[in-house]
């Protein structure tokens, strides 16, 4: 079904109030009363989260070169008047080798194998970063807030150098410097020396994913603020919710807040603002302390909220978030600001009978249907790319996306999530586990074991949870990946970790037991981490997910699992692969592969011939292979959803490409959805009937918190020349949050060696709620578990669907009509098929007409679609007008069997 994707933006604007915030803070400079306040109203569409209203994003007018072009010092370029003109100019945040590539330098990286002919060794040396900002007001308190360099700095301001990279350094820890003495009004200079990390710092990294990016992802990589305040300092809040999870109708809020005093002692009265209630608190503030404060409903009556609008994940109910101001300020005047979003949810980790982790949200269970995000390879996707993707998330009626490594430049993937009710795994890559990654000795735990590196690392965790700590959307911290933190590191993430946030569950580890062996990831403090990650990672035929019971099978938390590779549609090979490397596949397919095990499509391709015949040209092979990546990818989040609730999550390997290539994607780099995707939409309707790979029967699972009635299944088995040789339809019953068999399969006599099964749910008006087609054969695919590897299951034996190939074409009829809205376009397409015959597997294609491109990102309500004869069935699709008119789009159909 169509998901609407809905943004909600609009950060409050520095320049829209600076006048006003210059005049007033020149008064509280001499003030000494400090009053503290909180605001609390319904957030229907602001953008606020983290942001203080007396902040600069130092975002625009920067210029960057490399060292090797330079001889003068930091103090000299730091200085207004230095001649900066025959520098790159570009914006932050930005890596060296994204700003080089968006100033036009290195063109169509991204394209064959342009990326190696990068001269990687000017990305050796330190490069620098410039920029200049006015202010006309230096009578405040003024930080730096550096959100993230990769990977030390040394930094200059007007002149003078007030940080050098004995400070600065590591890529996640979060850094802010008080710069009051060195501002000046009017024009003032600010310059970095990006110091390149060395393989074996805990830094950014990629593993298997793609190529390593040439400059290793130096720079300034998250944004730079400047912070003006007077002086009383807010240095975070949190709001933690605690839901009455037994009605849903109550829920308690505690408000914490951590405020510094930067001038004299100070009585201080704290006002709490909630809907028009005012809450008072006094306490002394001593000159330079800072102080934790609670608010909390023991204490309150008014943070104990009557009916909470509460954050439901996606399909569960709505994501509602809130919307808190806090501002400190002493004698009526205001100091400092902070305003965050938050949601009313609670989150519970718990074991099931099993023994495996499962998660509850406000007190319901539910099923963790997830993908591994990945960010762009130069770490440069736009915040629109950011919207887009997550957008595709909620489509695909997944509620979880994992991060293994960067969480993103800023906090919009995070806001996003936020109001698209996403839930998010954050934790660290598994590239500092291990040697060929971080050039670092390996044992059972992460290659972090000194005192400075477990500080390092501790301390950049911190900054993450501090900074992110409200998003509901943030359901879990991850610590590890493949390997446990060491005790010692693992005690010191407790003690910073908790000390900023103790509202969400910990998980120690993605891994539990190490495939083939009785090691497994326990804990001495926290315990086993009561997940898996087993694999595979390679392509494994439909009734694996259901059959297996030992490795990566539906049941308990798989982490990150998959079928494999997901080739792109033709049109996307096209645009990553030359011309005359296009078929046949050749180094530069290798290439645009994975890493590894992962370099090449060998296996995919013994399965895949052996299953489907080989091709004869790139144009068959890409479209028979998004008949496999769908075939591939619905039964294994479908048997994860069969099997609830001894499955309890997982998440496939991967959502997203850090750039163009043929693994490990529901959509590529260019967002093109490649089968799997929609694969993956109708694997997890909220409301489902699916087949059974294993026992051959027909289930209806239902995720919703009520029970759904007035509907009625419809089975029909086709065989290869589209005769129905089965039928049958019976009202049926779908339990709230459930899963259950409706259907033995019969056994049938005279199958073809491929079939067609078309199963459907309709309601009470006879309106089809749910559709479910599949191509099944005779010939059963037979799992080699004896010869499994930590990334893949083999067969023995494989289905054949060579008859596929053999379908009788079929002509089939469609409209096509543009609904123009002021931002999208809106289509309503209709199929019939008045054939006798299936019309199997039709792709269809808003297209540029002037690029002959799709038009992407792309909202289809479904895609890759049969109909039965003498069928109609009608879709809907969105995308935005990027400039476009309605001549300028065409409407494009491919199937298997269409003329």
């Amino acid at each position: 079904m169509q998901n609407s994707a809905r943004y909600v933006s609009g950060m409050l604007k520095f320049d829209a109030t600076i006048a006003y915030l210059n005049t007033l803070l020149m008064k509280l400079f001499l003030l000494s009363v400090l009053t503290c306040s909180f605001l609390l109203v319904a957030c229907a569409g602001k953008n606020t989260t983290g942001m203080a209203s007396f902040e600069t994003n130092l975002k625009d007018n920067w210029t960057i070169i490399s060292s090797q072009d330079l001889n003068d010092s930091g103090e000299l370029i730091s200085q207004f008047g230095f001649d900066d003109s025959n520098w790159v100019k570009t914006t932050v945040p930005n890596t060296v080798l994204n700003a080089l590539v968006e100033s036009g330098k290195y063109k169509d990286i991204y394209f064959g194998d342009n990326i190696t002919q990068i001269d990687g060794g000017q990305f050796e040396l330190p490069w620098w970063y410039r920029t200049e900002f006015d202010l006309n007001d230096t009578n405040a308190i003024y930080h730096l807030l550096l959100n993230g360099v990769n990977y030390r700095a040394n930094i200059f301001l007007n002149g003078k150098k007030i940080a050098d990279s004995s400070l600065i350094e590591t890529a996640f820890q979060q850094f802010k410097l008080d710069v009051s003495e060195y501002l000046v009004k009017g024009i003032n200079v600010l310059a970095l020396e990006l110091i390149p990390p060395k393989k074996e710092e805990l830094s950014i990294g990629f593993v298997d994913w793609n190529p390593a990016p040439p400059d290793h992802n130096m720079g300034i990589w998250r944004e730079v603020k400047l912070l003006k305040t007077s002086d009383v300092i807010i240095d975070g809040i949190l709001v933690e919710t605690d839901v009455n999870t037994k009605n849903l109708k109550e829920a308690n809020l505690s408000l914490y807040a951590w405020i510094e005093n930067k001038g004299e002692a100070k009585e201080v009265d704290c006002v709490v603002e909630f809907e028009g209630v005012k809450i008072k608190k006094s306490f002394k503030l001593e000159a330079g302390e800072k102080k934790k404060i609670t608010f909390d409903s023991a204490e309150y009556e008014e943070l104990n909220m009557k009916n909470p609008r509460l954050w439901w994940p996606n399909g569960l109910g709505e994501p509602d978030l809130y919307h808190l101001k806090f501002t400190t300020s002493y004698d009526g005047h205001v100091s400092d600001k902070k305003e965050t979003r938050f949601g009313v949810r609670e989150v519970e980790q718990y074991l099931n009978a099993e023994g495996h982790k499962a998660y509850k949200i406000n007190g319901k269970k539910i099923i963790i249907k997830g993908a591994g995000w990945v960010d762009d390879i130069l770490l440069g996707d736009s915040d629109q790319k950011v919207k887009d993707q997550l957008a595709y998330v909620k489509h695909m009626n997944l509620n979880t996306v994992r991060f293994e490594g960067f969480w993103g430049r800023n906090s919009t993937v995070f806001d996003t999530a936020d109001e698209l009710g996403l839930l998010v795994m954050i934790g660290w890559s598994c590239h500092w586990e291990w040697n060929g990654y971080c050039n670092r000795e390996e044992s059972e735990f992460m290659c972090i074991y000194t005192p400075e590196d477990e500080d390092r690392h501790a301390k950049g965790f911190r900054d993450q949870v501090k900074w992110l700590r409200n998003h509901p959307s943030i359901f879990l911290w991850v610590y590890g990946s493949d390997k446990l933190p060491s005790p010692a590191l693992e005690k010191k993430l407790n003690d910073l970790v908790l000390r900023e946030d103790h509202t969400r569950p910990i998980l120690n580890s993605c891994k539990g037991n190490d495939f083939g062996s009785d090691f497994g990831n326990v804990s001495k403090i926290s315990g086993p981490s009561g997940v898996k990650m087993l694999g595979p990672y390679a392509y494994v035929t439909p009734n694996y997910w259901y059959e297996d019971k030992k490795l990566g099978g539906a049941y308990g938390f798989n982490t990150e699992t998959g079928p494999g590779p997901q080739v792109p549609p033709i049109e996307s090979i096209k645009r990553m692969i030359p011309q005359h490397q296009l078929w046949p596949m050749n180094e530069m397919w290798n290439f645009h592969s994975g890493r590894n095990e992962f370099q090449t499509l060998d296996r995919f391709l013994k399965a895949f011939n052996a299953r489907y015949g080989e091709s004869n040209s790139v144009e068959d092979f890409a479209q028979y292979c998004q008949l496999s990546n769908y075939e591939a990818i619905r039964p294994m989040y479908e048997a994860f959803a069969v099997n609830k609730f001894n499955s309890t999550g997982v998440i496939q390997w991967m959502l997203n490409s850090a750039w163009p290539e043929m693994f490990w994607q529901l959509y590529d780099w260019y967002l093109l959805p490649n089968a799997a995707f929609y694969g993956t939409q109708n694997a997890c309707e909220p409301l489902n009937i699916i087949y059974n790979y294993l026992d051959k029967g027909i289930y209806i699972t239902n995720e919703n918190f009520e029970d759904k009635t007035g509907l009625k299944a419809e089975v029909k088995v086709l065989n290869v020349n589209s005769e129905i040789i089965y039928k049958t339809e019976f009202k049926v019953i779908a339990e709230e949050n459930s899963s259950r068999k409706i259907l033995d399969f019969p056994e049938l006599e005279n199958l073809s060696t491929v079939y067609f099964l078309d199963l459907k749910l309709k309601d009470n008006s006879g309106k089809t709620v749910v559709d479910n087609f599949y191509w099944l054969s005779t010939k059963k695919d037979i799992c080699d578990y004896e010869k499994s590897e930590w990334f893949i299951t083999p067969n023995s034996e494989y289905a054949d669907f060579k008859q596929i190939r053999k379908l009788k074409k079929v002509k089939i009829s469609s409209s096509f009509d543009i609904k123009e809205t002021p931002n999208n376009f809106e289509f309503v397409v209709t199929l019939k098929n008045p054939s006798d015959k299936l019309a199997f597997f039709i792709e269809m294609s808003a297209v540029n007409k002037k690029t002959g491109m799709t038009i992407l990102p792309v909202l289809w309500s479904d895609n890759y679609v049969s109909l039965l004869p003498d069928e109609e069935k009608v879709y809907t699709a969105r995308v935005r007008k990027q400039g476009l008119t309605k001549n300028d789009i065409e409407f494009k159909l491919l199937g298997i069997n269409i003329e």
